[in-house]
């Protein structure tokens, strides 16, 4: 219990000092950059917050030119009323839109198992169709999952978030994913989730999001 109440005060220091530093570090300017918040790859400096059934998710993340073509972008959650936490990594090619992930969740309870760790490499890119309204973002993940009440298990996760966009505004989406174990815990699952957004300015946005589990949210995102 100790162990449990020092990573979870750790956590909320790490989200409290890194949107802090967000704050301090924005640069002052009188035009504002529209980016597209309906691409699940964009790459920005933002906070968000989402409640729904599962509780309530806080999120910080800070992202922007690595060299030459490549953005990068880190971001920290608190997941479910700080029951788990996300710390993921992203290197984008602003050419191909294309890139990698480095993804790790901790202390999660998924799949009926408690307390599950789990870290992946991930590889994505990107579809335009439609003159770019409509996009699929394809990713394919390797990775591992370990904990107390469950065998170390290797995996490989593909998903294609798919968005179509009616116009800058509002947007809608699907992503269907499925995950199967090649070693250790049985996992064979398909998930789907379905989203709709809208982005109301070049810095503030609100999505609403369903999944197969019946979980149910709606998030509020702010870039910087």
């Amino acid at each position: 219990m100790t162990i449990k109440k020092l990573t979870n005060n750790g956590s909320i220091a790490l989200l409290a000092f890194f949107s802090s530093s967000l704050l301090a570090n924005a640069p002052a300017s009188n035009e504002e950059t529209w980016y597209d918040l309906s691409d699940p790859r964009a790459v920005y400096s933002g906070l968000s917050v989402a409640a729904g059934k599962e509780g309530v998710n806080i999120s910080a993340n800070y992202g922007g030119y690595l060299n030459g073509q490549y953005k990068h972008q880190v971001t920290v959650e608190a997941m479910n009323d700080l029951e788990y936490y996300n710390v993921d990594y992203m290197l984008l090619n602003a050419n191909t839109k294309s890139g990698f992930t480095v993804e790790s969740t901790w202390d999660r309870d998924v799949w009926g198992i408690n307390d599950v760790n789990d870290t992946s490499f991930g590889v994505f890119a990107n579809i335009p169709l439609l003159n770019n309204k409509l996009n699929i973002y394809p990713k394919m993940n390797l990775g591992m999952l370990w904990g107390d009440e469950v065998d170390t298990t290797t995996y490989v996760k593909f998903d294609a978030t798919t968005r179509y966009k009616f116009n800058r505004m509002f947007w809608v989406g699907v992503t269907p994913t499925y995950t199967y174990a090649m070693k250790g815990y049985d996992i064979n699952k398909w998930q789907g989730t379905l989203d709709a957004g809208m982005q109301l300015s070049p810095a503030f946005a609100l999505s609403a999001h369903v999944n197969d589990d019946e979980e149910y949210w709606v998030k509020v995102l702010f870039t910087f």
